[in-house]
């Protein structure tokens, strides 16, 4: 069990990293601003759909497989 949610909990941090690098690349190539890619992450920026789902997915992402470390961490102390 503890290996099972090691290897999920990477896969879910590298599939967030991606996915969030996936949706700043999108919107560096429609926007041809690649300075705006800096705004993206403290202030609102007009993204498309497409922009904003990768974007978002990436970030729950990010946040379940942190949650994951945070119970993994806490049933198997290392």
């Amino acid at each position: 069990m503890q290996i099972s949610m090691t290897v999920a909990e990477y896969l879910l941090i590298l599939a967030g990293l991606a996915m969030v690098v996936n949706g700043i690349i999108i919107y560096g190539r429609r926007t041809s601003d690649w300075t705006g890619v800096l705004k993206m992450f403290y202030n609102r920026i007009g993204m498309a759909v497409e922009e904003f789902k990768w974007y978002r997915l990436g970030v729950a992402s990010l946040i379940l497989g942190v949650i994951i470390r945070i119970v993994n961490l806490t049933l198997w102390p290392a």
